[in-house]
């Protein structure tokens, strides 16, 4: 009983302390999302990234001229793309494709910043969780056999297929960038890594796990409100 009144204590103290340090700003953000999945098990075709946008906004509260919490809820084209070729009966069938999977993203990061100068560095690392905006699709970019490419002769409705995932995924977030003063705002410019820690993969009778990952490379620019 006394350690927890004495822990209630301190922290009481230093939320006084940094009551007059303390700074919110509001902001917003874009950039690109190079998303891709992990597959356990592989498959025999190839997975590479699909280039995707982002953007939204940014709420940022200072604890101290250090530390902070960052809110960045966002719009981002995540998925993968995919490349598969197959031989039947001498003829060399290739598929390209792409995983088209469209999220609401809530990522909710502790943010570090150093220095002395008007240029600030900074480091943030957290935890988001993301929902599926319609459905997840598999769509066919382009068909080629022998080298000739064949995808008009494939129907429109054939292009497209659904798949079954999880419309929830909790991801981890680890990244940094540096802050730049610009008048009354401050233009930042960051990158992150995402790795998602949920098999988003909802097929009833598949045991692949499925799992997103990514890489943001994005700008934006906050507005202090006090």
């Amino acid at each position: 009983m006394k350690k927890t009144t004495a822990v209630l204590i301190m922290l009481t103290a230093l939320l006084f302390l940094t009551n007059g340090v303390a700074q919110v700003q509001l902001g917003l953000q874009a950039g690109a999302n190079f998303a891709d999945v992990t597959l356990d098990p592989e498959m025999d075709f190839e997975i590479g990234v699909r280039t995707g946008l982002l953007f939204g906004g940014i709420l940022f509260y200072s604890f101290s001229p250090v530390l902070g919490l960052q809110v960045e809820p966002a719009y981002v084209q995540k998925g993968a793309s995919i490349e598969q070729t197959e031989i039947e009966e001498g003829n060399t069938i290739k598929i390209e494709a792409t995983l088209a999977a469209d999220y609401i993203d809530i990522p909710v990061l502790l943010k570090a910043s150093f220095g002395d100068g008007p240029v600030k560095p900074y480091v943030l690392a957290g935890a988001s969780v993301a929902f599926l905006l319609g459905d997840a699709m598999l769509e066919i970019d382009k068909t080629t056999l022998n080298g000739d490419d064949v995808t008009s002769q494939i129907p429109s409705d054939e292009r497209e297929q659904k798949i079954e995932t999880k419309s929830t995924d909790f991801i981890l977030n680890f990244g940094g960038g540096v802050i730049i003063p610009l008048g009354q705002v401050n233009i930042f410019i960051e990158g992150q890594y995402n790795l998602g820690l949920t098999d988003v993969n909802d097929e009833p009778d598949d045991i692949t796990e499925i799992k997103t990952t990514g890489i943001q490379i994005k700008a934006g620019v906050m507005f202090p409100l006090n």
